[in-house]
């Protein structure tokens, strides 16, 4: 039975508890509707506890998979300033965790930040597991984009604790999904890796096609990093798998966000394996679509690689302007491992471009940023880095 417009939020509540659908995207033509009921539903206080739920079950369809962000994030604040006025903490709560996954997907990491603080110090003293669990993730996907949370072993295992006491496999599985590029930059890959076989293991058992794309992708970041790490061409054969595992995956979903993730990924492999055309190519469809989503974290990252492409086929004109495009997010967002990154880049390039002064510029700018990065680790790989550089070009 089609839905109809002027049908309620009870009747949309009753359609989705009787949907036999794996998936919600028989939800989409009837976003337009949904927006239109829940706006007003969530206003009025009769009609609010059940408009709520109703935002529950459809916002991560709408909000997170497909990136409608501009569509559904005033809903988020009518939900909170209703649940305020009505004293529903808990409510509130969850509000205020997907304003914090929203905001990292509008590439705002200081709002996306103090949003999942303020749930975790609430949801610890109310004693929430499983939204602790949820908040803990988020904490860790920041830590991509944003440095300035450490994260420690002593925050990493409160999540582990906290995610024993969550009967939810599944958002175990995402806990340990977030975990693994965070292992995997810090150089410790043997945990990356089992961090995220085990959330692949569990989602390959379920059949879950987004969590096995998602998982997939991480994989394959964590072995193309273990090729830059040790040189070892078969980490890129085996990231390749997991990267096709990833695509098959993600075709039976709608987790648009994911495509211009997949494309880059992609592009890196490409990179490695010194085919800098076909890396160009592919950093370019990344770039498209990550602009086509309006995704600015998915943005920088694909102007950085487009940009070190370019300078290895000798656009040097066009690599510099990427690569600065790339350096000013990361500065605004202060992130000074991305920042150093973006340097090295700069200092091979002009290298390249036959100016060892200018590149030697680089490489001292580069290494005042690398002094500021807390971990142990990544500091030490991005000194590697700039050596190289030092190394190759007699600086």
């Amino acid at each position: 039975m089609e839905p109809k417009l002027s049908e309620s939020v009870g009747d949309w509540l009753r359609y989705l508890k009787n949907s036999k659908a794996d998936t919600l995207n028989w939800l989409a033509p009837h976003e337009d509707t949904l927006l239109s009921i829940l706006q007003h539903g969530l206003n009025w206080e009769p009609e609010f506890l059940k408009s709520f739920e109703l935002l529950t079950a459809v916002f991560p369809y709408f909000g997170l998979t497909l990136s409608h962000i501009k569509q559904w994030f005033p809903l988020l604040m009518d939900a909170l300033l209703t649940a305020q006025d009505i004293k529903y903490v808990d409510l509130q709560l969850k509000v205020f965790r997907w304003l914090g996954e929203t905001y990292l997907k509008l590439g705002k990491p200081n709002a996306a930040r103090d949003q999942f603080l303020n749930v975790l110090e609430r949801a610890e003293t109310r004693d929430i597991n499983d939204l602790k669990v949820a908040v803990y993730i988020g904490l860790f996907k920041l830590q991509w984009f944003d440095l300035r949370l450490e994260i420690t072993e002593t925050l990493v295992q409160q999540a582990l604790d906290t995610a024993r006491l969550v009967e939810d496999r599944a958002l175990q599985a995402d806990l340990f999904n977030a975990l693994a590029p965070i292992y995997a930059r810090k150089t410790e890959t043997e945990i990356a890796l089992g961090y995220g076989q085990t959330a692949f293991a569990y989602w390959v058992s379920v059949n879950n096609y987004s969590g096995i794309g998602r998982t997939g992708y991480v994989l394959g970041g964590v072995y193309v990093y273990l090729n830059q790490l040790k040189g070892d061409r078969r980490f890129l054969r085996y990231a390749m798998t997991y990267l096709e595992l990833a695509r098959e995956a993600l075709a039976h979903t709608d987790d648009v966000w994911q495509y211009p993730l997949l494309a880059y990924q992609q592009a890196v492999i490409y990179f490695q394996l010194g085919d800098y055309g076909s890396a160009s190519s592919w950093y370019q469809q990344s770039l498209n679509e990550a602009e086509s989503l309006n995704s600015p974290h998915y943005i920088v990252i694909a102007q950085h690689g487009f940009g070190l492409a370019l300078s290895k086929l000798g656009q040097f004109s066009m690599a510099r302007r990427y690569l600065r495009f790339a350096l000013q997010y990361w500065e605004e967002v202060q992130n000074r491992y991305e920042q150093a990154a973006i340097y090295v880049g700069l200092a091979d390039l002009e290298l390249a471009a036959k100016d060892k002064k200018l590149a030697r510029v680089y490489v001292d700018e580069g290494l005042a940023y690398v002094e500021d990065i807390q971990d142990a680790n990544m500091q030490q790989f991005m000194r590697q880095q700039f050596q190289e550089v030092i190394d190759r070009g007699g600086l």
